[in-house]
């Protein structure tokens, strides 16, 4: 019998405003900022999902896609000088 914390990791997942998440995508959080997706679980027993993301500035955390309020992160339009140097 599976316990409550019984999970499954999951390749990709479709959340509400964003579409398609897969692990590598960048996504942003309202407080944490930027981060990475490291993994997408499911748990066996409720059937609810968690997206772990790595934030360059708070670490890793685990959030509730539904209430997480992610979104894609909008393309910085690049200065002369950063198109000039490529950075």
């Amino acid at each position: 019998m599976p316990s409550k914390l019984d999970d499954k990791e999951l390749e990709s997942l479709t959340v509400n405003g964003i579409g398609e998440v897969t692990p590598g995508m960048k996504l942003e959080h309202p407080l944490f900022g930027l981060g990475e997706v490291e993994a997408i679980f499911e748990f066996i027993k409720s059937g609810e999902n968690t997206i772990r993301m790595n934030f360059e500035k708070h670490g890793s955390k685990a959030l509730v896609p539904e209430y997480a309020n992610l979104t894609i992160p909008k393309e910085k339009k690049a200065s002369f000088f950063g198109k000039l140097f490529k950075r």
